[in-house]
């Protein structure tokens, strides 16, 4: 597996990240602007009504089956508003038809994961939908409408379809191995009968790509698929027990599958990418697997799955590491030369803020494995307080409790996804 994979020169993409990842500073400059405590608990009441509001109006959801068009345009108009208003959401800051076609492609995502499975998780529509963010700022970073398309979303939804598979503790290692070696030769273009329904999906989503990129016309589209395929089977080593640093090169795995997923996203777009822009893809997926770890450190060190993040956490303070993880943010998007958007610097900038607001969000979240000075350096830029975090999940799961499992002829998930389709 893996050869022939010679067009896109991962090789040196990963040389050129890995020598940028270990050259890069480990001196906290946060390109946020300080949030005083005043601000914070205030930004907290917003966030406590905008959360109130939405749970008022699915409580509110009719009966009457002729209302409920109303219900979801009243709605809608709502939320927009709300999150118009809302400091911590920064998407639309910089023009009205981005935030709309954002907005337009979302609704139609999710109308598609229904149409392809209705038992689909809120969960695993959620997992694919960020992939589909990602693809949707790429298209803005290249100078192209945001916009759905059938490719990119059986890529998106390969992600829960796939990687939860993978990700899965209660199947063994060599059933993992079997399901790569088919979901491989499926990749390459061979004509496999599914033996499962879950193969049967997964094949399906292949499908939806293949009906918008011809495999002889677009050969660096499956390539792409195939590379991305090669780092997710590499990952693989992640789950094969506890590993101390220098028995396995976590970096190299973290670099490779996060560069090739977003290599992917790009070629999806359109079908081709200039050298420019391969470069900042798979810089902007390496700092995203990195976030990723960074997000699911507990749970990752729980299940014994080693990552850059988990194989330190508990045996060394995360602080340097994850300024790093700054400082290559901040650098990957400003030197990146393939923005060809109008209003550049605010779309970089756009970028910088929520990826770096991430950072600080998933350290605070995991804030027993940084020393107390550095959870209190962060603290400053974050939109709550530190208590308000704390408790977040509890607060929330509180307020939830009072939404019903079912409205009429519907379930909750249901009504959600009619909200926002």
């Amino acid at each position: 597996m893996g050869e022939g994979l010679n067009k896109i020169n991962v090789a040196e993409l990963k040389k050129e990240y890995r020598n940028k990842w270990w050259r890069m500073s480990n001196l906290l400059e946060v390109p946020l602007k300080e949030s005083s405590y005043l601000k914070k608990k205030n930004t907290e009441k917003k966030f406590e009504k905008l959360v109130d509001e939405v749970i008022e109006h699915i409580n509110s959801f009719p009966e009457a089956i002729e209302k409920r068009e109303q219900w979801k345009s009243e709605g809608q108009k709502k939320l927009e508003k709300s999150i118009q208003g809302f400091e911590g959401f920064e998407l639309g800051s910089v023009d009205e038809k981005m935030k709309m076609q954002f907005i337009d492609t979302t609704k139609e995502f999710i109308r598609e994961c229904k149409k392809f499975d209705k038992d689909i998780s809120y969960g695993d529509i959620g997992q694919a939908m960020r992939n589909v963010w990602i693809i949707s700022i790429l298209q803005k970073t290249f100078g192209k409408d945001i916009k759905f398309s059938m490719a990119s979303f059986g890529y998106s939804m390969l992600y829960p379809y796939s990687d939860n598979y993978l990700d899965n503790p209660e199947i063994t290692i060599e059933e993992k191995k079997k399901f790569n070696e088919r979901f491989y030769r499926r990749l390459l273009g061979e004509e496999l009968r599914p033996n499962s329904e879950h193969e049967n999906q997964i094949f399906q989503l292949i499908e939806r790509i293949e009906q918008v990129y011809d495999r002889r016309s677009f050969e660096k589209v499956y390539e792409s698929l195939l590379i991305i395929f090669e780092g997710q089977r590499k990952s693989l080593i992640q789950q094969e027990g506890i590993s101390n640093p220098y028995e396995k090169d976590m970096l190299d795995i973290s670099i490779e599958k996060g560069g090739a997923s977003v290599i992917a996203d790009g070629y999806l777009i359109e079908g081709d990418l200039t050298a420019e822009e391969e470069n900042f893809s798979f810089g902007y997926g390496f700092l995203l697997q990195l976030c990723d770890d960074l997000q699911d450190v507990k749970e990752d060190k729980e299940n014994n799955h080693m990552t850059v993040m988990s194989q330190l956490a508990g045996r060394y303070e995360l602080d340097n590491i994850v300024t790093k993880l700054i400082n290559l943010t901040i650098e990957v998007v400003k030197e990146a030369n393939c923005f060809r958007c109008e209003n550049e610097e605010l779309v970089k900038k756009l970028i910088i803020d929520n990826c770096v607001l991430m950072i600080i969000f998933a350290a605070a979240m995991a804030k027993e494995y940084f020393s107390k000075s550095y959870i209190k350096e962060i603290e400053k830029y974050l939109p709550f307080t530190m208590g308000y975090i704390e408790k977040l999940k509890s607060r929330m799961r509180s307020k939830f409790k009072s939404i019903e499992r079912t409205y009429y002829d519907l379930d909750i998930e249901e009504v959600v996804y009619y909200l926002l389709s």
